[in-house]
């Protein structure tokens, strides 16, 4: 059944009622499955007994207090990982874990990642003159850690770590598979010395598959997860993001999955072991292709064809719209058609360009709002059309880009200046809501996300070199108690939540997804009077509709769909209703609209005071800005990832797909699960305000910091790279097929001149040294263009991994099903939809050993489930329902 119009209700209630009692029965079945409470119908829409404060009170420890100064106090976690997963820890620490970085005595690879504040120190082949503070790599994701030296292969450090490990709460990790298996520290063995321990593997690939022991770098990452394919000119080479971040996405959803593990430790008492791999974290950024992919297509443009690609939009032919533009000190990104708000907003900086004179006597007479439908109906000549084009890019080139962004958020244009690292120190918004927090004369980003009640603190840098050696000799220490366990077994993560999804679009519904899949009972509240844009994105399975779209069923796997009109009194009172059944509400409407629609969190706290939100959007809920908005390619813009991503003889490029809405869910689900492990210990609920681009800006910061101390911007990179080189994608001998290449380590560097024999003839100073190779980065790209030529790209890239050399095809869509390391996990799943029956959808980035992800069906169609909620999660009676119905609430 597809939608919730009253006289639907109206018309099947009668028949609905007839079959209600197996129809519950089923239900109830389904709930018992999923691990899902069956409320008593005396008390359906009043709050689950499991999450009550009395019981908190009667199972708290004295670990628990009412007055945590973090959400996370009294978690410790040992680091071990590589730079790939360094973020991870990062975001713990954020949250108030005791992060303790366990270092060998030379100290952690972060130590010696660029970019450093000097480099003829930080970089120094000679390991006697390194300076150990240097990298701004470290200093960003080193910040708030502790450091303890332990030569782990050392029969005494291994001792000493081994009791570090009996008090600990979490363990990260990010060694290639194996290896620490071989010194006797791997999950079974750890989780059996202390059951209580989440034991956390990032990697490339995962624990398991045919690919796990292959190298990786962040570029050849961005390949496998079909990433790169996207991105980049039609003429030119795919390109990534000017500067290391693909791993992170893989880092940070991996910190929100260990906070999830905890959450299922504090009910059932038991630890578990994490496998992440960076390569499916990648896939959840596509937006659409692996939509593309399950229909065995690719999104036009990104196949064979991909040499045609403009870096303009061709709605109209013979009149390409622009995307990227200059103007007097840089560039801006701009959306002229997409809806009532790309129209709006291009009229609007039509008539205000023209008021200024910088638009023909004629041109004013148009009506800017319907000019495509004009060009359509031909009552619009196309060269009219293209001379107000210019007219209006000419007198963009006359404004800064701090003067367009002022009329930008004034009247709702859809344009945003590419900002560099200096813009972002100065952007005003930023400034408004304090983002810049000072640490030890340097500014860093300020919190991922503003949590009400335990605010992120920024209290130390990143340590020196086993600063926090005391830590040793300190008393046994147990890991925190559960103080939620329950005596019967439990088969989800979050089995027993309950969440309110008034999210749309993709930020706000990814952050429900997860939770949905891992056990939550999660309600995805729509409405027809204006349906989803997720529901027109293509691909569709069929004819296009709102029932046949393939993004918004992968979006929104595992939900309760139920219609709702919050404008109609009767709808808003079944959304308050639903609030006091959760525990958690997710919003990402325009801020204000919560609080005109009387769903904001002041007025939903009266109803339910230990209700967890959150609220995400592009700019966060407060400041001058905040209801600015825009889509992916402004969040790109504005956060500054456009700036460092082009080629440096050409305009930049934005990252592909809505890239900042991929960024925040995971840091937002991070934030929510430590505030649900706040609330299990204290009672207390708390609002979570999160902007898009604040996240964003996180993975920029090295560069910032390097900005600060150097002067130096960094601006549009190519695929220049100061972290390998070889640094590279090559065409190969098939139609638009790529391989990409990157060589970090001496080893890896002699493991390619051994496959590629001209390499092996460069003369000169040692070429091991990554550093020396820079200088030569020229001369080894053309040897290696000239090689790739005549390669062919499964092939070559295979072998070279093998042979110990970080490389990987960029994945078309329609290579992904074929993967066979994705293939190998089980990575794609098979679901059924309402609308266009059984297809296959993304599985999880994380395996979880004991509370797997158990997706139980596609994203439901709009109000599909609507006599369900109503009657067995709401509690309303048939008679109710039908009233309701009546008034045009439940549609």
């Amino acid at each position: 059944m597809h939608g919730c119009r009253p006289r639907d209700l109206r018309f099947r209630l009668a028949a609905y009622r007839g079959h209600a009692a197996s129809s519950r029965l089923r239900c109830r079945t389904r709930q018992i499955r999923r691990g899902q409470e069956t409320i008593d119908p005396a008390r359906q829409h009043t709050r689950a007994e499991h999450s009550a404060p009395a019981l908190r009170a009667k199972t708290r420890t004295g670990n628990g207090s009412h007055n945590l100064k973090n959400a996370l106090d009294g978690i410790r976690v040992l680091d071990l990982s590589t730079p790939l997963a360094e973020a991870a820890g990062r975001v713990l620490a954020d949250l108030g874990t005791e992060v303790i970085k366990i270092e060998p005595p030379g100290g952690c690879e972060a130590r010696f990642a660029p970019p450093f504040a000097d480099p003829e120190t930080g970089d120094s082949l000679d390991a006697d003159h390194r300076d150990l503070d240097a990298s701004h790599f470290w200093r960003a994701f080193g910040l708030g850690k502790r450091s303890v030296v332990l030569d782990l292969d050392d029969p005494e450090g291994h001792e000493r770590f081994l009791e570090l490990v009996q008090g600990a709460d979490v363990l990260i990790e990010s060694f290639t598979p194996g290896v620490m298996q071989a010194k006797g520290l791997g999950a079974d063995t750890l989780c059996k010395l202390n059951p209580m321990l989440v034991y956390a593997s990032i990697t490339p690939f995962g624990q398991t598959g045919p690919y796990a022991l292959h190298p990786a770098t962040d570029l050849t990452l961005a390949a496998a997860g079909g990433l790169l394919n996207m991105q980049g000119d039609g003429d030119r080479v795919p390109i990534p993001v000017g500067l290391p971040e693909t791993a992170h996405l893989g880092s940070v959803q991996a910190a929100a999955d260990i906070l999830m593990a905890l959450y299922s430790r504090n009910r059932s008492g038991q630890g578990q072991s994490l496998d992440t791999s960076i390569q499916a974290a990648v896939l959840w950024s596509l937006l659409f292709v692996t939509d593309y992919a399950a229909i065995g297509a690719d999104p036009p443009g990104f196949d064979d064809t991909r040499n045609t690609r403009t870096p303009t939009q061709n709605i109209i032919p013979g009149l390409p719209l622009p995307v990227v533009e200059p103007c007097k000190d840089g560039f801006v990104v701009m959306t002229l058609v997409l809806g009532a708000q790309g129209a709006f907003g291009f009229a609007a900086a039509m008539h205000w360009i023209g008021e200024r004179g910088g638009l023909d006597a004629d041109l004013m007479q148009i009506d800017w709002m319907t000019w495509i439908q004009q060009l359509q109906e031909g009552s619009l000549e196309i060269d009219v059309a293209r001379r107000g084009l210019d007219q209006f890019l000419a007198y963009l080139r006359t404004m800064t880009k701090a003067e367009i962004h002022e009329q930008a958020v004034a009247q709702k244009w859809l344009i945003a200046p590419i900002n560099l690292s200096s813009d972002l120190l100065a952007d005003p918004q930023l400034r408004a809501r304090e983002f810049w927090v000072d640490v030890e004369g340097r500014k860093f980003p300020g919190p991922f996300a503003r949590l009400s009640k335990t605010p992120i603190r920024y209290e130390r840098g990143a340590p020196k070199l086993g600063q926090d050696q005391g830590l040793l000799g300190a008393s046994i220490r147990s890991p925190q108690p559960a103080s939620m366990v329950k005596s019967s077994p439990r088969l989800a993560a979050f089995e027993g939540l309950k969440v309110a999804d008034f999210s749309w679009i993709a930020a706000g519904p990814l952050i429900t997804k997860d939770l949905a899949n891992l056990g939550a009972t999660v309600l995805r509240v729509e409405t027809e009077t204006r349906i989803d844009t997720m529901r027109f994105i293509p691909p569709f399975v069929g004819p296009p509709s709102i029932t046949s779209g393939h993004a918004a069923a992968n979006v929104n796997q595992s939900k309760l769909g139920i219609a709702l009109d919050f404008a109609n009194p009767e709808g808003l009172a079944i959304a308050h209703r639903m609030v006091e059944w959760a525990d958690v509400v997710v919003e990402n409407f325009t801020p204000g609209t919560a609080e005109r629609l009387q769903l904001d969190y002041e007025t939903l706290r009266k109803i339910n005071p230990e209700i967890v939100m959150v609220y995400t959007c592009m700019r966060g809920q407060t400041g001058p800005e905040r209801k600015h908005t825009g889509f992916g390619i402004q969040g790109a813009a504005l956060s500054g990832l456009a700036g460092v991503s082009g080629w440096q003889d050409r305009m930049p490029i934005t990252p592909w797909g809505a890239y900042t809405d991929f960024i925040s869910p995971r840091y937002a689900l991070a934030a929510l699960c430590a505030a649900l492990l706040h609330r299990d210990e204290t009672g207390v609920g708390q609002c979570i305000d999160v902007s898009q681009i604040e996240t964003a800006i996180h993975f920029l910061t090295p560069a910032l910091l390097n900005y600060q101390e150097s002067g130096c911007i960094l601006d549009r990179q190519g695929l220049d790279s100061d972290w390998g080189c070889p640094h590279g994608v090559y065409r190969t001998s098939e139609t638009e097929r790529f391989i990409a290449i990157e060589a970090r380590s001496s080893a890896q560097w002699r493991a390619l001149r051994e496959i590629v024999p001209t390499l092996a003839r460069l003369e000169g100073e040692d070429l091991d040294a990554t550093r020396n190779r820079f200088g030569r980065r020229r001369e080894i790209d053309e040897i290696l263009k000239s090689w790739c030529s005549k390669q062919k790209c499964f092939e070559v890239a295979e072998r070279l991994r093998e042979a110990g050399v970080p490389a990987y095809v960029p994945l078309r869509a329609t290579d992904l099903h074929q993967d066979a390391q994705l293939a190998a996990r089980k990575f794609f799943i098979e679901l059924q939809h309402g609308g266009f029956g059984r297809s296959h959808f993304d599985g999880a980035v994380t395996v979880f050993s004991d509370t797997p992800s158990r997706p139980t069906h596609a994203g439901p169609m709009i109000g599909e489930h609507t006599f369900q909620v109503m009657s067995e999660i709401l509690g309303y009676s048939d008679d109710e329902i039908s009233r309701i119905a009546s008034t045009g609430a439940l549609t």
